[in-house]
């Protein structure tokens, strides 16, 4: 079951938040998390009809996604997770500072791509580059433990932010409690900008993050 402060995400949110196809999205989280994983960690709450998933499980879904799409078997990521796991001492291993994921020369912070090269290096493909994850890793803020604690869905440098302990993780306008989505129904029942700034006392570019995340995700 949930608990307060670790983000509450139906799949229509997950899709819209990370960008991918819903139904891929659907087929993933009702067709594997609830069995290939159930040994990990029970990633998903709620009946069939209305699966959710924690923060922590948003971001790491992301990476389970792109891998697949990738060609890498179901078994394969697995493998990895469960590997992981063990090494990094966290049932969220793909939740990990970006540091473990991105090829980095002068750190020399290979965790993951180590892992998966030699979990990978007898199936006779090309060598799987994991720069993919960098873009969306950049979008991840990280805690002392090195653990995502938030998301930047528009990059960090706009005012839009998925905080688990906001809203149940819905996204909300930075350093606000307001959800993006309030935002966004006065703008489509046709207030303007510069109104929605007054009335919500905030700076007109942050009603603006807000109006073009929802437009971007439509």
């Amino acid at each position: 079951m949930p608990r307060l402060g670790e983000g509450v995400f139906i799949i229509k949110d997950v899709a819209r938040i990370l960008r991918l196809d819903y139904d891929k999205v659907r087929r993933w989280i009702l067709g594997y998390w609830d069995h290939a994983l159930k040994e990990d960690c029970n990633y998903t709450f709620g009946d069939k009809g209305s699966k959710a998933i924690n923060f922590l499980s948003l971001i790491e879904f992301y990476t389970f996604f792109k891998l697949r799409e990738k060609g890498v078997s179901a078994a394969q990521i697995h493998n990895l997770h469960e590997e992981l796991s063990r090494k990094l001492d966290t049932i969220y291993p793909f939740a990990i500072g970006k540091d473990f994921f991105v090829e980095n020369r002068k750190r020399k912070k290979l965790v993951f791509v180590d892992f998966a090269g030699a979990l990978w290096k007898n199936d006779k493909k090309e060598q799987l580059h994991f720069r993919f994850l960098e873009a969306f890793l950049e979008k991840v803020e990280f805690n002392e433990d090195n653990l995502a604690t938030r998301f930047f869905p528009l990059g960090k440098e706009r005012n839009v932010v998925v905080d688990p302990k906001h809203q149940f993780g819905q996204p909300t306008i930075s350093g606000t409690n307001i959800r993006t989505q309030t935002i966004f129904n006065l703008h489509r029942g046709g207030e303007t900008t510069e109104n929605i700034s007054t009335l919500y006392d905030i700076p007109v570019d942050q009603v603006r993050d807000a109006i073009a995340f929802h437009q971007s995700a439509a």
